[in-house]
């Protein structure tokens, strides 16, 4: 099946869905009767929802259900994080981007920074219906967990999260770093061998790191939803991704920004602005590279 990813240009949801998905409980095939997704051997249930197939319960939200739009401005080529988080990025995706791959963007939002050439397909994962359901340059969209993604073992080609992984929270760290683990380990499972995941993250200056580590429990007791984010220092990162990927390969990169440029701190209040000689976050790749069974490699840091 070749397709452009442009979703607006009539898929059949059903047909697709059939396809590429799984249940996200078992693993097992799912069946579309008019907008119910069914499992073939569990009890669950989705839906097909405005083009989009829903695999979250009714009842979940998202932080970004009512703040997709100025996130998405701010992405934008004319928003004001794209210099320090998109634009270099981008340009590095996009060469590793190849017709026939599918692709599974994890946490898209609403969306893509990058274009995927013609005849990739490309899975947008998003927790946050109203982001994903905007989402007009995904192949198939989907409503779902990262840390139960449906999607067959060993079914993606390249694996890209841009700045999601810190907002993989629960109630206190040492949920926050369970939800993290678990979510490695499913993108784990669903990348082929050969293949690739790209997340980039912004990784906290040592001072912010410690600081942030002390307050976030007690912050989260106090602001519930509202504090969604908690930024993992390097060293945390490649421990996720050596527990997960042990059969691949790791790069790293920084994306170093001029001191007194400025740009927003909070990405969802694209207006507010600082400099960022005092911003204590920067950009970082992590990419890993999955060795073919058999294949000689070692891991590098």
């Amino acid at each position: 099946m070749t397709t452009t990813p442009e979703r607006s240009q009539g898929i059949d949801t059903a047909e697709v869905i059939e396809r590429y998905l799984v249940c996200p409980r078992t693993g097992d095939h799912l069946t579309i009767q008019g907008e119910t997704i069914s499992c073939s051997v569990c009890d669950f249930h989705g839906r097909i929802r405005d083009g989009v197939a829903v695999v979250l319960p009714e009842t979940d939200t998202s932080f970004f259900d009512d703040k997709f739009e100025v996130m998405q401005h701010g992405h934008s080529r004319d928003g004001g994080d794209w210099e320090l988080c998109y634009k270099r990025q981008v340009k590095l995706v996009e060469t590793i981007l190849r017709p026939g791959q599918v692709i599974l963007d994890f946490g898209c939002g609403p969306l893509l920074p990058y274009k995927p050439p013609l005849e990739t397909f490309v899975i947008g994962l998003e927790p946050s219906f109203p982001s994903i359901r905007a989402n007009r340059q995904v192949s198939l969209a989907v409503c779902g967990s990262g840390t139960n993604i449906p999607l067959p073992d060993h079914s993606v080609d390249l694996a890209v999260a841009f700045y999601s992984i810190h907002h993989l929270v629960g109630r206190t760290i040492q949920e926050n770093d369970g939800i993290v683990q678990k979510a490695f380990s499913e993108l784990g499972r669903v990348i082929k061998p050969g293949g690739s995941l790209l997340v980039f993250e912004m990784t906290p200056w040592k001072p912010f790191a410690v600081l942030q580590r002390s307050v976030w429990n007690p912050v989260k007791r106090l602001l519930g939803p509202k504090l969604d984010m908690y930024f993992r220092s390097a060293q945390s990162m490649r421990a996720f991704g050596h527990a997960s990927f042990p059969n691949a390969i790791l790069e790293t990169a920084t994306y170093k920004f001029p001191a007194f440029s400025s740009l927003p701190p909070i990405f969802s209040l694209p207006w507010l602005r600082v400099p960022k000689l005092i911003y204590p976050l920067e950009a970082r790749l992590y990419k890993w590279q999955f060795l073919i069974s058999g294949a000689p490699g070692t891991l590098s840091e």
